[in-house]
């Protein structure tokens, strides 16, 4: 490989991290944002309860669950790829395979349908508590 070939790489894997470092803050963000839903909803529980089914409750707060399950083990996979693409960033004499793409590609699919589905809960949370 000769030596733009490997400054180009090198550039790319800084990009690639740098977005990498960019989903670890929207996946923190997530993570307090789902805290503070909880909370809304748990102080917000027995008004939401006179208008609302247990049905309609216990479907918000499924996917409130779900919702930070799915961020807590985005943020790990993010952290691991985090520390690999840091590691190969350390050591240039390290293999790059066609692995490390598709795990990135997978990662920023996770992130949008993560962030999608954030978006889709908080709305049905905001209708349910401005409802009362």
């Amino acid at each position: 490989m000769d030596v733009l070939s490997e400054s180009r790489l090198s550039t790319e894997l800084q990009e690639l991290y740098l977005q990498n470092k960019e989903w670890m803050s929207h996946v923190l963000f997530l993570e307090d944002e789902n805290r503070f839903f909880q909370k809304l909803f748990g102080q917000k529980l027995f008004v939401i309860g006179k208008s609302h089914t247990a049905k309609q409750i216990n479907l918000i707060s499924e996917s409130l669950a779900s919702l930070q399950e799915k961020t807590v083990n985005l943020k790990k996979l993010v952290i691991k790829h985090q520390h690999l693409l840091k590691g190969i960033l350390k050591d240039t004499s390290q293999l790059i395979g066609l692995g490390l793409i598709e795990e990135h590609a997978a990662i920023t699919k996770e992130i949008q349908e993560l962030l999608l589905a954030d978006r889709l809960m908080k709305s049905k949370l905001f209708l349910m508590v401005e409802g009362n």
